[in-house]
């Protein structure tokens, strides 16, 4: 299944097919997204009509960033009359793990982390996020728990097995964004 995965919530743009991957820090996503797409497909040797289905990370991270990413997959799915999938960063990095309990764990807005637990692939409760003196208790707690905690960044290759998992079980969830925070957290007015 030829699925194409695009990350552009944070700094550094990542686009993914198969095995192949391709990211590229760009400070205009919107612009270069479309390029890199194109080379990557030149690298998979594949054209657009050989895709299956386009997920999107759909947060948390940068407001604009999920927006491009999500618009972009929702109207590539669309106009290529396959699924589009939004998949959350925290699923993904829950999903490098193989233990069925994880934290799922991103590094966030300034130091800050966003994690949620995971059991076999399924969220279990509310995502949250935890001041940065906070984490190492926070994390001390979730491996008392008996989670193992999968923290750090990631990229549409992480994006992949998610969305093959929820293609197999044929229930996708919404095609929404994953926004954490409100937009005027980020920005707090003077």
């Amino acid at each position: 299944m030829n699925i194409l995965a695009v990350d552009a919530t944070g700094e550094v743009l990542s686009v993914a097919l198969g095995r192949h991957e391709l990211r590229r820090a760009a400070k205009k996503h919107d612009e270069a997204l479309l390029p890199l797409i194109e080379r990557l497909l030149k690298k998979a040797g594949l054209k657009w009509s050989d895709l299956d289905a386009i997920a999107a990370a759909s947060g948390p991270g940068r407001f604009t960033g999920i927006r491009i990413g999500m618009s972009f997959a929702a109207a590539a799915g669309f106009q290529l009359k396959i699924p589009a999938l939004a998949v959350s960063r925290l699923a993904a990095a829950a999903g490098r793990s193989k233990a069925d309990r994880v934290l799922g764990a991103l590094p966030g807005w300034k130091d800050e982390v966003y994690a949620q637990a995971y059991r076999k692939g399924k969220a279990q409760g509310a995502a949250s996020w935890t001041a940065p003196q906070d984490w190492p208790a926070f994390r001390d707690a979730a491996e008392k728990r008996g989670l193992e905690v999968a923290y750090g960044e990631t990229s549409a290759a992480d994006l992949i097995p998610v969305a093959r998992a929820m293609l197999a079980a044929g229930k996708t969830p919404p095609f929404k964004p994953f926004y954490l925070k409100p937009a005027s957290y980020e920005r707090p007015r003077g």
